[in-house]
């Protein structure tokens, strides 16, 4: 099977890279990380005061809670910590809020939800991290249930069903795994008072022939009220000839203002594209990618690294340095360099100091195995310049099972079993702590023993380090400890 679909499937059922800014965060002051990929949504955390070396056994645990089955990290706003997970009947869903200093619960609403062989991967539990705004937390589960929930009380104030505007609506597409629908994995991530999801249809080449009717390839992008949930407005477009995602991909895009209106940018169809939030009408696109490119995967992946400097996937599979002004009529886009081997269909780089940490298939073949196999080092760790695309250096031997996230200076890595603290470094790899065997293989079902229930990026929020394992949350203290001598002379 070709590994760039194995890859972009895994991506897309545990990671909704398309993901944009919440607006409204649940207190931009503080230290919180309130939504998938952390209070910058680039997977960083502006953070000070961390340890720079971790003791021989790692960070202190300050406590860990058994929880269900969830590709999704917590989100952390004050003392509130809030994830989903599928409970272990495999027939519901319960979303929780715990609290962040000990991991007592506060709230939780569970709910029933088909059997998760319906969906591809189902094991994998609920895919879409929750995020957390001042009154309220809204989250989707893996088959289009989405809430709205009082953030003190966990009292619903809506839900939705996401899946009736879902291309799919019967099951999942079990084409040796290329095109088996993943469930809903983006998540709900509010811009103003609009929630903005989008759906990419993969209608070609396999339409099972049970499916009520033949379609083809189609974006869909739908504006729900983070009022009510109920739709406010639709664009739809149908997408030329090879821009298939692995089945139903599900995301946002970048929240933007354009000609003094507030739009969003997607990029579907291979093209970005603004449309404005009001009504959902397309007022500007680019043509990025053309057609002997590979397919642009990414619905929204675009990411501001600099003054009018994006990041992309432009040819759907490497990285892409894209200058835009967008407070021009005419933002003229120009690549600026691209074929970077580090690529988002495994996990979001993080990008510090001018620098792009991420991650590279040194043996597709291995890494081809289900998604890979725990006992093979098939990927490395890869440094580039982030103004050039130039490679710094390369580190092989990391396993399925791969994110990271970053915070002053240093970034933070999963490799399957592993947590390792690196520098963020561009000159060499240079390690200042580890911890082996965050959890065993034992009772956590074949999913996780191939390394797929280890793409929870860790959250750093407050001192504290907070890492999901198949079948735990661990909370870590990483705050440094300074001497009475050094703290008297900060005062």
């Amino acid at each position: 099977m070709n590994i760039k679909y194995i890859l972009a499937a895994i991506f897309f059922a545990c990671n909704p890279i398309a993901n944009a800014a919440d607006k409204t965060p649940a207190n931009p002051q503080s230290k919180d990380w309130p939504n998938w990929a952390g209070p910058n949504k680039n997977c960083t955390s502006d953070e000070k005061d961390l340890l720079k070396n971790w003791p021989k056994d790692g960070p202190k645990v300050l406590w860990r809670i058994k929880v269900g089955t969830g590709s999704n990290h917590p989100s952390v706003a004050g003392d509130d910590l809030c994830f989903g997970q599928l409970d272990e009947d495999s027939l519901h869903e319960t979303f929780k809020c715990v609290s962040a200093a000990t991991g007592k619960e506060k709230w939780a609403h569970t709910y029933e939800v088909p059997p998760v062989y319906t969906v591809g991967w189902g094991e994998l539990g609920v895919r879409a991290t929750p995020t957390i705004t001042e009154k309220n937390v809204f989250a989707v589960g893996t088959f289009g249930n989405g809430f709205c929930f009082e953030r003190p009380t966990g009292n619903i104030v809506w839900k939705s069903n996401f899946r009736e505007q879902s291309p799919y609506l019967d099951g999942s597409i079990k084409n040796n795994g290329n095109l088996e629908w993943k469930g809903f994995n983006g998540s709900i991530l509010p811009v103003g008072d609009k929630i903005i999801m989008f759906y990419w249809q993969g209608g070609n080449p396999a339409i099972p022939a049970w499916a009520k009717t033949e379609v083809s390839d189609k974006m869909q992008v739908y504006a729900y009220s983070t009022i009510t949930g109920k739709v406010v407005w639709k664009f739809e477009e149908t997408c030329t000839q090879g821009t298939r995602g692995p089945g139903l991909v599900t995301g946002t895009g970048l929240p933007i203002n354009f000609n003094k209106e507030e739009c969003m940018v997607i990029h579907g169809n291979r093209q970005w594209k603004i449309l404005r939030l009001s009504d959902g009408k397309q007022v500007w696109n680019w043509q990025c990618s053309g057609p002997n490119e590979a397919p642009a995967w990414a619905s929204g992946a675009l990411k501001p690294v600099g003054p009018n400097l994006y990041m992309d996937e432009l040819n759907g599979w490497q990285k892409a340095l894209v200058e835009c002004d967008f407070s021009q009529a005419d933002p003229k886009p120009k690549i600026l360099w691209t074929g970077n081997q580090v690529h988002e269909a495994i996990t979001p780089p993080v990008i510090m100091e001018g620098h792009l940490y991420g991650f590279w298939v040194d043996n597709r073949n291995e890494a081809s195995e289900l998604g890979g196999s725990p006992g093979k080092a098939s990927f490395s760790l890869r440094c580039t310049e982030l103004k050039t695309g130039k490679l710094q250096w390369s580190q092989p031997g990391f396993f399925m099972g791969l994110s990271m996230s970053g915070a002053d200076g240093h970034v933070y890595i999963r490799s399957h079993q592993t947590l390792t603290l690196i520098e963020a470094n561009p000159k060499a790899y240079v390690v200042k702590g580890r911890v082996e065997k965050l959890h065993d293989l034992k009772n956590t079902g074949p999913r996780s023993q191939k390394g797929l229930l280890d793409w929870s990026m860790p959250v750093i929020s407050n001192g504290r380090m907070f890492i999901r394992t198949p079948g735990e949350i661990i909370c870590f203290d990483i705050r440094e400890r300074k001497s009475p001598a050094a703290a008297r002379k900060n005062n």
